[in-house]
Parts: structure tokens; sequence; C-alpha cells
């Protein structure tokens, strides 16, 4: 089950990456997603940006936690969330270099949406905190 959400989340994520200005374009949508019921489509594609609306809220949250390294990127009436989220991330990876951690692959977006959908969905409860998570993706630590 879980498996195939990760699936159709990630072209859900194509198709945004796309069409980042929040249209539906269902004759492509359902290309991606292997599905012709319009419902369907807006379904996933809905989720897709609910879980970016939410990444952008946990993730400044996240940058909070890491005030005097972080310069939290304005946020615009009327901005595009995928937009602010391309550059919530920036941010992120600049930050780690601030901090004087060597970032050898900065992290991507869809690794913070994964996280935040996992956390999100999961019906039992996680024993580390979203942060915890976000900070071992952004800062990772071999020891």
């Amino acid at each position: 089950m879980i498996s195939e959400c990760n699936i159709i989340l990630q072209y859900v994520w194509k198709y945004i990456v796309l069409y980042p200005d929040g249209s539906i374009h269902y004759q492509k949508a359902g290309e991606f997603l292997g599905t012709l019921d319009d419902r369907t489509i807006r379904k996933h594609i809905l989720l897709g940006w609910r879980m970016i609306k939410k990444t952008n809220l946990r993730f400044h949250e996240f940058l909070a936690t890491l005030y005097g390294y972080t310069q939290m990127p304005e946020l615009k009436a009327g901005e595009n969330a995928y937009i602010h989220l391309n550059l919530l991330v920036d941010e992120a990876n600049q930050t780690a270099i601030r901090m004087g951690e060597s970032v050898f692959e900065p992290t991507t977006i869809e690794c913070y949406v994964h996280v935040v959908y996992v956390f999100e969905k999961c019906r039992k409860p996680i024993k580390t905190e979203l942060n915890n998570a976000l900070h071992a993706l952004l800062f990772f630590d071999t020891s």
C-alpha cells in the first residue's frame, strides 16, 4: 500500500514540476497517473499541492530552529507554494554550508515533501519528531 502511494506521489510530483502554476490539465495528468477518471486525477493532484503546502509550513518551523544561520525567504502574497518551497530548500542548503557542514549533494525538494508525507500519513506514532528527521536530511551524520 505504501509503495503504491509513493509511486503515485512520484508521478504527481513530475506533473507539478511541469505545471507549477497549479492548473490541472486532465489529459496530461491522466497520462502521468495512468487514469482517465477526472475525479481521481483531481484528487491526486490536489493531494500533491496539499503536501507541498504542509511541507512549506513544516519547513518554516524547522528553519526557525536554525536562527542565526538562516535568512528566511520572504513570503509574498499570492506566491506559488512550489516556488516558495524551492526558495526554502535552497536556503536550507545554504544554511548547511554556513554552519560548516560539507554538503556533498544538496537535498532535493522531493525528499522533504516525501518525509512530511510519511509523517502525515503514518498511522502509528513515529518515535522521533519531524524536525529531527528534517535535520538528519540536511546534516547527514554517519557517527
